[in-house]
């Protein structure tokens, strides 16, 4: 007979307290005989009888009245009022200017996994109700702000929660920075008193940084060896976000993470509630190894949709034929495409109604009537003959001042009555937090859908949201409606056609967050093919997100971005660590560069489980100049392992890997030449792989024996 699972939360009603477990960790809160809530513990595994001794440690400590009374670290939700100083996490203005809380607990409600605790303020009808849900090694936290007054109450600032962290004598952070076309740069930096911001001001999560923190204690050696304890919080919000982390110099850290409250003022109307976006904390005791592990465990069950079943070889036509869309060129492409082993074939950007440059069309989503006279539906069909699923690009968020929707509905973008439109990309934003635009999107992609067998949408945006007037009044916060609107959307779009794959793009890695991450099978990573770059982009990349969710690109050499010359190996080898693409113009492919093409397809497909779902590991030990990873399938019975070298110098010829997460009792022969090595050699001696020249570059198949 099996024995139940111990429940993921526990009411310590003795106690008046609340106990969190979940896979590897453990988060505590109370209640004070005051009504305040207290934030105990978030980390390593505790026992009920442990809350006792935490709700015994004075967490006070001296201080001068110069400090934030209560501390940040001490409390589950900092509001503004009182002598808080640090920083809150809410926010608000009553309608007589007051613009403090006083709350305390009112409510509690567990069920199954979930925790409810309702806070209301001691003098104003406003609530604000905590919500606690347990997801395997990962905790999601969201706020319900609910105004059950008679007059408006503004939310100026509204994130998510508040983290609170343990002392310790030295923090590290580590984040994703960047730019376009350089995304997800893994940045690290000692944090000293004071505070770490990053955000997004563009309606987007933009390019600079992802909405993705980690913390540590700054022992690199056992961090990157996977040893140490981390924390890390994302937030699932596809538009302007911020998180910060505030350090006091006694080594307290909070870390607050939500909706930007840059240009926000957010009005709840009498009778109403807002939900935040959910933030996710994650904690894990080995390193930035299994912090990886469980931020990927936890998209792969309850993020991304489709989980659990390999992605498609893909090409796309972009690179290719860029605005010069025709069907002979495109069938030409997808012939060859076909005869490398893609299974699935996107029509980029040009196909649709006087979309000749930048400057037109997007908006009106029908078929280019001299390109394509009868639809896509002809090609689609063709495509589908071919064994291959067919696809193309939208931008169904933005509109050219060149096209019919736009001279039918010139105020459905975002403006300003008496200011200059700005254009980005030769295009406005549509005002997706209008009903009317919502379901005028809805409609005109159900048609578009609805019109030829299209089994997958490239979704695209290429500007910032600016001008943030809906030209309503009464709508709420541009900056909150527009992201809301947008998931109405994608959600309505999926509910009618469920069977139809999404791509998430914005200018490339844009938009990669978890919220669209929720609503898309994969994120294109970033406008930049060139091979090499993208080694660093897709490594930062997958520190917060699953490679089964990482789109990568072969394209021709040079890249049109960086002129580089790679190798076409090289450049299959790096595109093979992710959800493998295509996007070379195949019509000029020589018959040497098909053949060889469509062996690394075929080698891809026979390790694309393992790399996609597998555990990722990132090789340390190496030369400076060699990026090496490898990847040990759920079942352990397959690793594989790539290494890469730009330049190999000072008459090296290889290198020795160390792998990690092998059976040592096991033992492993490469696919290639049947040599055959125990896992505990691999693992404590290495594997030598040879690299040899100017873009090196190997991939080596083990399989277990």
């Amino acid at each position: 007979m099996r024995v139940a699972d111990p429940p993921s939360i526990l009411h310590l009603r003795d106690l008046n307290s609340f106990l969190l477990r979940g896979d590897g960790f453990a988060y505590t809160l109370a209640v004070t005989p005051d009504g305040d809530l207290r934030h105990l513990h978030w980390g390593g595994p505790i026992e009920p009888a442990d809350v006792g001794v935490l709700l015994t440690d004075d967490a006070r400590e001296f201080g001068s009245n110069t400090w934030s009374s209560p501390r940040a670290h001490t409390e589950e939700l900092v509001a503004h009022g009182g002598r808080r100083l640090d920083e809150s996490a809410l926010k608000v203005e009553f309608a007589d200017g007051v613009r403090a809380l006083d709350l305390a607990v009112e409510s509690s409600a567990v069920s199954g996994d979930e925790l409810t605790i309702r806070l209301a303020d001691r003098h104003y009808p406003f609530a604000a109700e905590l919500h606690y849900r347990v997801r395997g090694g990962a905790l999601e936290r969201w706020t319900t702000l609910v105004n059950d007054g008679e007059t408006p109450v503004v939310l100026d600032r509204a994130y998510s929660a508040s983290w609170g962290l343990p002392s310790q004598p030295r923090w590290v952070a580590t984040w994703l920075a960047g730019a376009y076309a350089a995304e997800t740069q893994v940045t690290r930096r000692p944090l000293g008193p004071g505070r770490l911001v990053l955000e997004s001001r563009r309606g987007i999560p933009g390019h600079a940084a992802q909405p993705w923190l980690a913390l540590d204690a700054g022992d690199d050696a056992r961090a990157a060896d996977g040893a140490g304890a981390v924390w890390s919080v994302a937030l699932a919000w596809s538009g302007s976000w911020r998180l910060t982390a505030e350090l006091a110099n006694d080594g307290r850290l909070h870390v607050t993470a939500g909706v930007n409250d840059f240009d926000l003022r957010h009005p709840l109307p009498p009778g109403r509630s807002w939900t935040t976006p959910v933030t996710v904390g994650v904690y894990a005791a080995a390193g930035h190894d299994e912090l990886t592990d469980r931020w990927h465990a936890y998209e792969r069950a309850h993020v991304v949709p489709r989980s659990g079943t390999v992605r498609p070889v893909l090409y796309n036509s972009w690179e290719a034929t860029f605005f010069d869309v025709r069907p002979d060129s495109q069938l030409e492409l997808a012939r060859r495409a076909a005869a490398l082993g893609a299974e699935l074939f996107v029509v980029d950007d040009g196909w649709f109604a006087g979309r000749d440059d930048e400057s037109t069309g997007v908006g009106d989503w029908t078929p280019d009537r001299t390109a394509f006279p009868d639809g896509l539906k002809p090609l689609a069909d063709e495509v589908h003959a071919l064994g291959m699923r067919f696809g193309v690009w939208v931008e169904p968020e933005a509109v050219s001042p060149d096209s019919d929707l736009f001279r039918a509905h010139p105020d459905w973008i975002y403006q300003w009555p008496t200011r200059p439109r700005t254009l980005a990309r030769q295009t406005h934003l549509l005002a997706l937090s209008r009903p009317d635009v919502r379901a005028h999107v809805v409609e005109a992609l159900d048609a578009l859908l609805s019109s030829a067998p299209i089994d997958a949408l490239k979704w695209d945006l290429n500007r910032p949201l600016t001008e943030a007037s809906s030209g309503l009044e009464d709508a709420g916060s541009v900056w909150v409606g527009h992201v809301e609107g947008l998931y109405e959307v994608l959600d309505r779009v999926r509910e009618l056609h469920p069977d139809v794959w999404i791509e998430s793009c914005a200018s490339g890695g844009g938009r990669a967050d978890l919220g669209v991450l929720s609503r898309a099978e994969w994120v294109w990573p970033s406008d930049n093919t060139d091979a090499l770059e993208r080694l660093a982009i897709q490594h930062g990349y997958a520190y917060a997100h699953s490679p089964h969710t990482m789109m990568a690109w072969v394209t021709d050499s040079p890249t049109y971005l960086t002129k580089r010359e790679i190798p076409l190996r090289f450049r299959f080898h790096s595109a093979m660590t992710g959800l493998l693409g295509i996007g070379g113009n195949l019509a000029a492919w020589s018959d040497a560069d098909l053949a060889a093409g469509a062996e690394y397809v075929a080698q891809y497909k026979r390790i694309r489980a393992t790399v996609q779902y597998g555990a990722m590991r990132r090789l340390s030990g190496a030369p400076d100049d060699v990026t090496a990873v490898a990847y040990v399938a759920p079942s352990g019975d397959q690793v594989a392992v790539f290494a890469f070298a730009p330049s190999v110098r000072q008459l090296r010829r290889t290198v020795l890997l160390r792998l990690r997460g092998l059976d040592p009792a096991a033992v492993y022969a490469d696919a290639a030449s049947g040599t055959r090595h125990s896992g505990a050699l691999l693992m404590h001696h290495g594997l030598r792989v040879p690299l040899i020249g100017d873009y090196a570059s190997e991939l080596i198949v083990l399989d277990r024996i």
